[in-house]
C-alpha cells in the first residue's frame, strides 16, 4: 500500500518535472510488476526506465535500472538477459566513476563466468 501511494505521488510530481521523475517512476513500477508476476510489463518498464535515465543523462540512475533489471532476470532464471543487463550496469557505473558499484556488479558478472554463462 505504501509503495502504491509513493507511485501515485511520483505520478503527480512527474507532471511537474518529467525528466527528473520519469525513470524513477518507471523503475518503481517495474519492481512492482516484477513482484506481481507480470513479466512482460516489468521488462517493458525496466527498459523504459533505462531509456528515460539515458535520455536525461542520469548515468547513475541508468546503471541502477540496468542493475535492478539484471537482478530481476537472474531471479526469474533468465541468465543471458541478466548478464546483458549487468554488463550495461557495469558500463554505466564505470562511466559514472563509482568503484563500489563497479566492484559489486563485477562480482555478479564473475558468477556468470564461473558458471560458464559468458
Amino acid at each position: 500500500k505504501e509503495v502504491e501511494e509513493i507511485i501515485d505521488s511520483l505520478k503527480v510530481s512527474e507532471t511537474l518535472a518529467d525528466s527528473n521523475i520519469r525513470n524513477k517512476l518507471e523503475l518503481l513500477q517495474a519492481e512492482m510488476h516484477g513482484l506481481g508476476a507480470r513479466h512482460q510489463r516489468a521488462v517493458a518498464l525496466y527498459n523504459a526506465s533505462i531509456a528515460s535515465a539515458k535520455k536525461s543523462k542520469f548515468i547513475h540512475e541508468q546503471g541502477l535500472a540496468c542493475e535492478r533489471a539484471g537482478f530481476y532476470h537472474k531471479r526469474m532464471g533468465y541468465s543471458r538477459d541478466a548478464l546483458v543487463y549487468f554488463q550495461q550496469a557495469h558500463a554505466c557505473y564505470k562511466e559514472w566513476g563509482s568503484i563500489v558499484k563497479i566492484d559489486a556488479i563485477q562480482r555478479e558478472l564473475d558468477v556468470f563466468v564461473s558458471n560458464g554463462n559468458d
